[in-house]
């Protein structure tokens, strides 16, 4: 182990050595950097010299020699079989920073370590880097000192650690604690100058004027002295941002969650998918695997789902034509996609299924003209397409119909039909289909018209209309029961996304309830919150806030997805987020406490 450690720390030393603000200015210039300006390699001095954006490609290289190495040297050390321990990247990181400081290539004469040390830390610590980064900046649009902002960062940053770290110097945080503590020291150290110069009235504030035509560099002037006023404005102002920071970053770090009755709202995972906008989201039948439709940039992403609630990709699906709609099917996903841009004019619709972990499974399948929306039986056995059709307005187009795949047929590799079909009248424009509890009904919205069209499903293979139900005064999603037993989430007129849970609050964890709804949970995108909601008697029960990056803001939820035997919820949201949300029993928790413990709950 003791060599993983010495080959990781080398091989990041070696890294960090390289002097780019040196190479850059010599390519260009024929010229030793270190004898002219303020003699630094580093991005300020070479941006004084040659400019802005040279400030910002010397900036951003420094930065990538500190955050490389620290994020994939362990990994590469993992993929040779090396023991590699879980605080080896404390060990790159400290090597990068040093390697810049004092560099092999230039006689241990090197920077001030400021952007390497904030790639190591990056790699590290992202959350404090953002409270160094505050502070830098605050710091620098008062003074214009760059020093004086790299002092307040570092500062910063080390005590937003140490402020959030309940025991840094326990075993588990030791290294990097020592770490940290060691950044900051150098930081100042290697700024001792540059505070003598502050307080004497010397220090340059910082100028990235284009060098003059003859090549010279504009001649620095001193700015004269800081007042102790000023100092000691600057040191509020420096504590303000701290304390302003450390509680983003406690925020940040706090678990969301709401009581709803007898529920506990616990979000176990918040996963970016980096696709802008996702919109809708399946989960297998086992609650171990997670479908993300995400329409921008045509692909489906799958998760694998932890036993502790934690995601973790799976699979990035890239479609050909712009997917509306998706179903969970055993370990595939079925994807229903239009022709992008103008072709959804030409051509209809078409049926993908992929394993769940990549791979195409089965043949194409068409499905009919500006298809909208799918959804698969309980049982799996089949899959139900809505299109539009001459709906839409185009009169060439076929009647807006529902089409009835056997999902078997579809997984198969020869090319397969619909086994049921049923038109709609020419004026309705479909959009979004929602299946009773046992799939032998299902109801059609149609977005003008503000209507559901109910359908009778037991038959597949001959769907039957069963009646028209106005939505106008729909003004919130509810269930309607049968007498068979059956029931169907309704939806409201503005189509708010909503889930049934199936799950009681007095079963056992992770046991599967009969199917019976007793609560609902609402999308409300106009405050970025979903609602519990207990059915019978409708009572709403409680909020649960969809919060944006660092628990700051909120996150429009757009597609919700349920598991009763993991009670687990799934929100998909606009910016393009997945929350995974596990409902947890109070009234298990009350039970079991002791009695003094239980009135206290109640």
């Amino acid at each position: 182990m003791s060599w993983t450690y010495v080959a990781t720390a080398l091989a990041a030393y070696l890294i960090g050595s390289i002097p780019f603000g040196y190479l850059i200015y010599y390519a260009l210039t024929k010229e030793d950097v270190r004898k002219v300006g303020s003699g630094n390699i580093g991005a300020t001095n070479v941006g004084r010299l040659l400019g802005f954006r040279f400030f910002v490609l010397v900036f951003a290289l420094d930065v990538l020699k500190g955050l490389l190495p620290t994020l994939l040297l362990p990994m590469m050390f993992a993929r040779l079989g090396w023991d590699v321990p879980t605080d080896l990247p404390v060990a790159a990181a400290l090597g990068a920073i040093l390697g810049h400081n004092f560099p092999v290539f230039l006689g241990f004469h090197g920077g001030k370590g400021v952007a390497t040390s904030l790639g190591a830390l990056l790699a590290l610590l992202p959350g404090c880097c953002g409270v160094a980064a505050v502070a830098f900046f605050a710091v620098f649009a008062v003074s214009r000192y760059v020093s004086l902002s790299s002092i307040a960062g570092g500062l910063a940053f080390g005590a937003s650690y140490f402020w959030w770290t309940s025991d840094p110097w326990a075993p588990s945080h030791r290294a990097l604690s020592a770490l940290v503590a060691a950044v900051v020291v150098l930081l100042i150290a290697r700024h001792r100058k540059n505070v003598g110069r502050l307080l004497a009235g010397t220090e340059n504030r910082v100028n990235f004027r284009r060098p003059k035509a003859d090549g010279a560099s504009p001649p620095a002037q001193p700015s004269g002295m800081i007042r102790p006023g000023v100092l000691a404005g600057l040191a509020v102002a420096a504590a303000v941002l701290f304390g302003a920071g450390a509680l983003i970053l406690r925020r940040a770090q706090t678990p969301v969650e709401a009581i709803a009755g007898p529920w506990l709202l616990h979000e176990t995972h918040r996963e970016a998918t980096g696709q802008q906008r996702s919109t809708r989201v399946a989960f297998d039948a086992a609650g171990d695997r997670l479908a993300v439709l995400c329409p921008r940039y045509n692909r489906i992403l799958t998760y694998r789902i932890d036993d502790d609630a934690k995601l973790s990709p799976l699979a990035k699906i890239a479609v050909d034509g712009r997917p509306v709609a998706i179903a969970v099917v055993g370990g595939n996903v079925a994807v229903l996609q239009r022709p992008v841009n103008d072709a959804k004019h030409l051509g209809p619709g078409w049926l993908d299924v992929f394993a769940l972990d990549g791979g195409r499974v089965g043949s194409r399948v068409e499905a009919g003209y500006y298809p909208d929306d799918l959804a698969a039986t309980p049982d799996g056995a089949f899959l139900i397409v809505l299109a539009s059709g001459r709906g839409e307005g185009d009169v060439t187009k076929h009647a807006p119909e529902l089409s009835v795949f056997a999902t078997s047929a579809v997984l198969g590799s020869t090319p397969t039909t619909a086994v049921g079909r049923l038109a709609f009248e020419d004026g309705d424009d479909l959009d979004r289909l929602t299946l009773s509890q046992r799939g032998s009904h299902a109801l059609a919205t149609l977005v003008r018209q503000k209507t559901a069209v109910a359908i009778d499903l037991t038959d597949p293979s001959t769907p039957r209309l069963a009646g028209r139900m106005d939505l106008q005064r729909v003004d919130e999603p509810y269930v309607s029961a049968s007498d068979d037993g059956d029931w169907i989430l309704v939806p409201a007129q503005d189509e708010r996304d909503a889930v049934a849970v199936t799950s009681s609050p007095v079963q056992a964890q992770h046991q599967e309830s009969a199917g019976k709804a007793g609560y609902l949970v609402v999308a409300r995108p106009d405050d970025s919150s979903l609602e519990m909601v207990q059915i019978a008697p409708p009572i709403v029960l409680g909020r649960f806030p969809v919060l944006g990056p660092l628990n700051v803001g909120g996150a429009e939820p757009s597609g919700l997805a349920y598991c009763a035997r993991r009670r687990l919820l799934a929100a998909a949201t606009k910016p393009g987020t997945v929350h995974l949300i596990r409902l947890e029993s109070r009234v298990d928790a009350i039970a079991a406490a002791p009695p003094a413990s239980r009135f206290a709950a109640r």
